[in-house]
């Protein structure tokens, strides 16, 4: 009769435990997946398709993997063979199935909003734009990773206190033999640290150009740089269109700019903005005597926080009669932006494909330009997510 009894007591009891199971499996299912989450990337094996309709066309996109969390991009590379090199600000890399540590300098520096801030290839060789400190110095560097030579320094930030390397630009295009690499003013509220986007022997706020010949030689200590175009405040976007460059920068409060670029420019930051102070709310100046000054060609207001620039696809320019196009990721308001222009780049129209999420940078070639898989998808990261694929379609 005991042993009756306590058959019985034991059925009951994996009943009870088989029963809860059932009742919490997505509960379980969730907590695997956050336990992997953390350590790699997970790749979506049934992915959900998403379309958003915009006024005269759509956008579908797709999860390909997802990310653990806090993770921002610093750059993904894509290969020809939809291979994909996701690097992340703290220092790691991602495949489509696995993930690694970056070897970085010892003195990698990940607090003030630190890290990694772009990386870029050049003929199999990967370069990439840090922060580092030492001992007080709070610095940018650009490294070659193959064996972390210092290429690179910028001066030490002046105002320790106040940094935010948020601000550190990063973008990058290829031009003819040479790199534009966008180096920004890495604060908040800090008059010393923006007044160097008007200090010609600086290299912060600044659009500088290198000779990728100088990059490649190992021999070389120190690669020399020319400031292209100066006066930025964190510019995060670089891209062709036609002949013309152009870049989509960060203001302050308010006042981010998508700005037409010229060699030896100065683009105003921070003597004038259509922008906000942080601490105050105080404007900054609309004019300033200096008319040398370039114009931002259209601003936004409130701020977008636009994050990656560069040229429409081609279906979108064919449609609007092969007009100037630029596409944008944002990052506060969390949408893609497509932005025609007219002949003279006056901005005609923004419209904006809301996807609910900080997106941060496309999937771009080894020569810098949007990369387009078979099926005419294109690329891109969104912050603490995962990456993505899409495309426009449905045109009416």
């Amino acid at each position: 009769m005991k042993n009756k009894t306590k058959l019985i007591l034991l059925f009951t009891i994996l009943f009870v435990i088989i029963f809860f199971i059932f009742l919490n499996i997505d509960f379980i299912k969730a907590s695997t997946v956050n336990f992997f989450k953390t350590k790699n990337i997970i790749s979506v094996e049934k992915p959900f398709l998403k379309k958003i309709n915009g006024n005269s066309f759509s956008f579908t996109f797709i999860q390909e993997v997802e990310f653990p969390k806090k993770t921002r991009t610093a750059s993904v590379i894509v290969d020809n063979s939809n291979n994909y090199e996701i690097f992340t600000q703290d220092g790691k890399k991602f495949h489509k199935s696995s993930s690694s540590k970056i070897k970085l300098p010892s003195n990698f520096f990940l607090e003030k909003n630190g890290g990694i801030k772009s990386v870029f290839v050049i003929e199999d060789i990967y370069f990439a734009l840090i922060t580092l400190k030492t001992s007080e110095c709070y610095y940018l560097s650009l490294i070659r990773l193959s064996d972390l030579k210092e290429i690179l320094k910028s001066e030490c930030i002046p105002d320790t206190t106040n940094i935010d390397f948020n601000g550190s630009g990063g973008a990058y295009l290829y031009n003819k033999g040479e790199i534009l690499l966008s180096i920004g003013t890495p604060e908040l509220s800090s008059e010393s640290i923006r007044q160097l986007a008007q200090d010609l022997n600086s290299i912060f706020g600044k659009i500088i150009s290198i000779k990728m010949y100088d990059l490649l030689k190992k021999n070389t200590d120190i690669v020399n740089y020319k400031i292209f175009s100066y006066g930025h405040r964190n510019p995060q976007g670089l891209s062709f269109l036609n002949k013309y460059i152009f870049s989509s920068e960060h203001g302050p409060y308010g006042g981010d700019e998508i700005n037409l670029l010229k060699k030896g420019n100065n683009y105003g930051w921070p003597l004038i903005s259509y922008g906000t102070r942080y601490n105050n709310g105080k404007s900054f100046n609309f004019y300033h005597k200096n008319k040398k000054i370039a114009e931002p060609i259209y601003t936004f207001l409130p701020s977008v926080a636009p994050s990656a620039l560069t040229r429409c696809p081609q279906n979108v320019i064919n449609y609007y009669n092969k007009k100037n196009c630029l596409m944008s990721l944002t990052l506060r308001e969390k949408s893609i932006l497509i932005i025609l222009l007219d002949n003279n780049f006056r901005v005609i129209s923004v419209e904006k494909f809301f996807l609910d999420k900080r997106l941060r940078h496309f999937g771009l070639k080894n020569n810098s330009e949007l990369y387009f898989d078979k099926d005419n998808n294109f690329y891109f990261s969104a912050d603490n997510d995962g990456f993505y694929k899409g495309s426009f379609g449905d045109f009416r």
